[in-house]
């Protein structure tokens, strides 16, 4: 059997699409650890109509999308973005999160920067074990509850 795998940006023609996956994150009660805006309908027509420095992308598998990541910060005057994903939980523990991660790394490179950001709920495991396989440092303070890691590009 064939699958398609490829990641895109989010684009004008994505909404329908990108209002699925949205829909999917807003039902997934991991969801709660993910949180860079709202995951409305009006959100994803924002996003896919967005032109600016940040990034938001999409992992589309055949004919859906099932992950979305973004690059933020870069609008309002950081150096360092800030990385965000999410992986519908059927991709999850199949390399999706790597892959995309792995990507907005490239992306982050190739654009300029030197260093990313993110956050992480101490609990969340998993996340946590990925990230630093991808050598992400997080320190000991706690931004809102959460671990704040960068990485050096």
């Amino acid at each position: 059997m064939s699958v398609s795998v490829e990641i895109l940006d989010a684009r004008p023609g994505h909404v329908t699409l990108l209002a699925e996956l949205f829909a999917i994150i807003a039902a997934d009660p991991s969801s709660r650890r993910f949180h860079p805006h709202p995951f409305t309908q009006a959100d994803a027509a924002r996003i896919c109509s967005y032109h600016g420095n940040d990034r938001y992308v999409v992992l589309r598998v055949d004919d859906r999308f099932l992950a979305y990541g973004l690059l933020r910060g870069w609008d309002e005057g950081y150096a360092a973005p800030s990385l965000g994903i999410f992986v519908a939980p059927e991709l999850r523990r199949r390399g999706a999160s790597r892959l995309l991660m792995e990507h907005l790394h490239l992306v982050a490179r190739l654009s300029g920067a030197t260093q990313i950001r993110l956050k992480v709920y101490p609990d969340n495991i998993s996340a946590l074990k990925l990230y630093l396989s991808l050598g992400y440092r997080f320190s000991e303070l706690l931004e809102a509850g959460q671990l704040v890691g960068t990485l050096e590009l």
